[in-house]
């Protein structure tokens, strides 16, 4: 009888306990339980009913049943026991994911931000006359605020691809900022349009050797693309990041900004193209309404006067009306020109209709508009009264209006601008303000 119920109980015993050991604690025990009752029954069955009626039959069996139903526990309790070290080191490493994790995500919702910044900026400034000024600022904030770069500075390309010119306004009393787009650390990234980073052990050592040659310290540079056109350079001097862990965002960084900049620059090329007239290359009027009007806001907000001008050459139409355009065209050309060279960068200047052109001068009176206007008078009467070139007979009169000590909406002052003008021609003088008339030379035939 013994050897009846040993002979099934121990093959069950080791299945237990390697099932115990596979399972864990939990579903060992349940296994260990079933094949217990299993091993009951299948003892009752092989030797039939009397085995109940054996006191000493019944211990072994209860006896057998508890250990089969032990060793599914114990055997799981082995796993979790052994499984404990590995669990104990799983929270360090369970950490540093979370947190390298939770640094990418503060990573990339900088980069959304600046994406949304840059869309709300672009529809602030798309329409200004000299935007890439106020787009220094902004990559100056976005990459401090993504990388923690410092003294960054952003250059523009020429049109010659010799050198490059800062994107800020100069200093007025301080040579402009240039540098060459050929040599040093800066001019090889321009020419080759691959990237610099301090550090890098993949660009090897000749990179941060010319880079150490240069005046000011790098510890970034990247070109700005357009295709295999160069547009410029972003020269970072210092990162607040550990570049060596950090190359995915600054990756990301470099052609987040060669987006900002190309997508600017597809937006000045599309404004010039339906807001440019074509012969002066001056802002329609539409157009330049628009740039005089932010100017005029911001002139108010900071107390300074303003005065509008408004350039009317007579006489254009005997030009066009004789079938001359080539010449009208030329004409117009050189005078604006002219007044080109002599407005301020933050000035305003636009071609009004087809025989005049128009003038924001910010930081004057009606007195010094009516100053300037007649040392540019000069000029334009030169260009203008060669009668043997043009073969015709073309002069110019000026109209002058300034805000005075009130301060009128734009096109209050331009009707007053235009005014003057036609009072100018009524009285046969070439400027004539919202002071009184100034006869420069004597007026053209109309």
């Amino acid at each position: 009888m013994a050897l009846t119920l040993i002979l099934p109980w121990f093959p069950i015993l080791l299945a237990v306990g390697v099932g115990g050991r596979l399972l864990g604690r939990t579903r060992g025990t349940f296994l260990g339980v079933v094949c217990a009752m299993f091993w009951v029954v299948l003892s009752q069955t092989s030797a039939g009913p009397r085995i109940w009626s054996d006191p000493w039959t019944v211990m072994a069996i209860i006896a057998g049943a508890v250990a089969i139903a032990a060793m599914g526990c114990w055997s799981g309790q082995t796993l979790i026991e052994q499984s404990s070290p590995a669990a104990s080191s799983c929270p360090s490493s369970g950490d540093n994911v979370d947190e390298r994790s939770n640094e990418d995500q503060a990573a990339f919702l900088q980069l959304c931000e600046a994406i949304d910044r840059f869309d709300d900026w672009l529809e602030e400034h798309r329409d200004d006359g000299n935007p890439w000024p106020r787009f220094d600022e902004l990559v100056r904030s976005v990459m401090y605020r993504c990388c923690e770069a410092s003294h960054v500075k952003p250059y523009r390309l020429l049109s010659e691809g010799e050198e490059l010119v800062p994107l800020r306004e100069p200093d007025p009393l301080a040579d402009v900022e240039r540098l060459s787009a050929r040599r040093g650390i800066v001019g090889h990234v321009v020419t080759t349009g691959c990237s610099y980073l301090s550090g890098d052990t993949t660009r090897g050592e000749l990179m941060d050797k010319l880079a150490g040659e240069s005046q000011e310290s790098v510890a970034w540079c990247f070109a700005i693309r357009q295709g295999t056109r160069r547009l410029g350079v972003v020269v970072t001097g210092q990162l607040g990041i550990p570049p060596e862990h950090c190359k995915p965002l600054l990756c990301a960084m470099e052609r987040l900004v060669n987006q900002f900049w190309c997508m600017l620059h597809e937006t000045i090329q599309s404004r010039s193209a339906t807001q440019d007239d074509p012969v002066s290359g001056l802002p329609t009027r539409s157009a330049f309404l628009r740039s005089a009007e932010q100017s005029l806001s911001e002139s108010y907000e900071q107390g300074e006067p303003v005065a509008v001008v408004v350039v009317a050459l007579e006489g254009l139409r005997e030009l066009t009306d004789s079938g001359r355009w080539d010449v009208a065209d030329e004409l117009v050309r050189e005078v604006s020109d002219a007044l080109r060279r002599k407005v301020r960068m933050d000035d305003r200047l636009g071609r009004f209709d087809g025989h005049g052109f128009i003038l924001l001068l910010r930081r004057v009176d009606s007195e010094l508009a009516s100053l300037i206007v007649k040392q540019l008078m000069s000029r334009l009467t030169a260009v203008c009264g060669d009668d043997a070139r043009w073969r015709a007979t073309v002069g110019v009169r000026c109209g002058v209006a300034g805000s005075g000590t009130e301060e009128p909406d734009l096109r209050t002052l331009v009707s007053r601008a235009l005014n003057q003008s036609r009072r100018a021609r009524l009285d046969g003088v070439s400027i004539a303000s919202d002071l009184g008339s100034i006869s420069v030379a004597s007026g053209a035939a109309v």
